[in-house]
């Protein structure tokens, strides 16, 4: 069973390098569901094969499995940019020989003043768009190295009279011990595939009068376009040298450019671990009139972290992450963990 696993996923790697060449940039949507919602692995270099616990809901669903606790809980807030606030709740527990798990992701935009094509000055009126993912995680260990996992996500996005759902999946297989040498980690996740998603409702209703009919001004329904899923591929492997925990992830994009992340992250004993990484995106392709690169990555640039061990402190398995993450020309985003287990 485990040789098929690894074969397919070798298979679906090989196809994944010649197929993802980022030539429909721009044209996904959702893609709040790539946004990282928590800390402690920073922008994800090696995570895909080191992540356990409620962390791996996002990065592998596999390494839930690989959690040796009862129940795990996380909760966290990202500042992202633009003052949105994005809030993540999971929790998750043995049932049978499986692990299962719950998260929410919310996104919160606050109050936007409507403006239209005759009141470009505002309506009066308000509208709070709302942007939120409910997942649901199964996993499970093939062998005391091997485990498979899989996350389903819905997604709802709604703004004015307008709104939008889907169901977006995640596959991923880790792998412990590669090559029989211990703390070489291995990890493979595809992300986000599933149907195209389109926006329907009220709003996209318009007051027109028809140029091909002698007919008078009526009301007609727009017919928006469905885009894709931001479907991607995670590589990642992590090796410990010299005491330091080193990760490296190479994510192939469909819908957007390439990224190579590395991590490397030191572990104190009882206490903690601090970590900093990098994430590097491949060249954007090119355009017709376009001078120069047009394109930049915000994720790009150093990230840092650290993970402070509460154990001691309050009688119970809890931990506090923080990271600060890179944000092109918003700055930096900070991101704030807590993780509780028992």
């Amino acid at each position: 069973m485990k040789k098929y696993i690894i074969t397919s996923i070798i298979i679906i790697a090989i196809s994944s390098l010649g197929l993802g060449q980022n030539s429909r940039m721009g044209s996904a949507s959702s893609t709040q569901l790539l946004v990282v919602p928590s800390a402690k692995h920073l922008s994800g270099g090696g995570a895909a094969a080191t992540a356990t616990g409620m962390d791996a809901t996002f990065w592998n669903p596999a390494g839930l499995a690989m959690s040796e606790n009862s129940i795990d809980a996380i909760f966290s807030n990202r500042q992202y940019f633009a003052d949105i606030d994005n809030s993540f709740f999971g929790v998750a527990t043995d049932i049978g020989e499986y692990k299962m798990g719950v998260t929410v992701r919310s996104f919160n935009m606050g109050d936007i003043n409507e403006t239209t094509v005759f009141y470009p000055d505002g309506t009066g009126q308000v509208f709070t768009p709302n942007f939120s993912i409910l997942g649901g995680t199964i996993a499970k260990k093939l062998s005391d190295n091997t485990s498979v996992g899989m996350n389903v996500n819905y997604i709802r996005e709604g703004f004015g009279r307008v709104t939008a759902s889907g169901t977006a999946f995640d596959l991923g297989v880790q792998y412990k011990g590669l090559l029989g040498r211990e703390n070489l980690d291995v990890g493979f996740t595809l992300k986000n595939f599933g149907s195209p998603v389109k926006y329907d409702g009220p709003g996209l209703g318009v007051f027109a009068e028809p140029s091909d009919a002698d007919r008078p001004s009526e009301y007609y329904k727009l017919d928006a376009a469905a885009f894709d899923l931001p479907f991607t591929f995670d590589m990642a492997v992590s090796y410990k040298v010299a005491g330091a925990d080193v990760g490296a992830t190479y994510t192939s994009n469909y819908y957007s450019t390439d990224e190579l992340k590395l991590t490397v992250g030191y572990q104190f004993e009882g206490l903690g671990s601090v970590g900093v990484g990098l994430q590097s995106s491949g060249a954007a392709q090119e355009i017709d009139d376009a001078d120069g690169d047009w394109y930049t990555n915000p994720s790009d640039g150093v990230s840092f972290g650290a993970s402070v061990d509460m154990s001691r402190f309050v009688g119970m398995n809890m931990s506090v992450d923080y990271s600060m993450l890179p944000m092109g020309d918003f700055g930096t985003n900070s991101v704030l963990a807590l993780r509780v287990a028992f």
